[in-house]
């Protein structure tokens, strides 16, 4: 099975093979540089929701 990767500006699907020829790592179709992932740009993405807490607040909510 090929791992696909996506362009995380335009969605772009591209292969292994194609990423290992991209030119200074931008994209093929849009020429972004935002990076590449395996996940697709739609999916959500567990970091925009993520919270960090100090740990006074984490100690609060353990024993509460």
């Amino acid at each position: 099975m090929e791992i696909l990767f996506y362009c995380q500006s335009c969605n772009e699907k591209i292969t292994t093979d194609q990423l290992s020829l991209l030119n200074e790592g931008k994209c093929p179709k849009c020429h972004s540089i935002e990076g590449f992932s395996t996940a697709p740009k739609g999916e959500n993405d567990s970091f925009e929701t993520l919270r960090v807490i100090n740990d006074v607040e984490l100690l609060e909510k353990s024993f509460e």
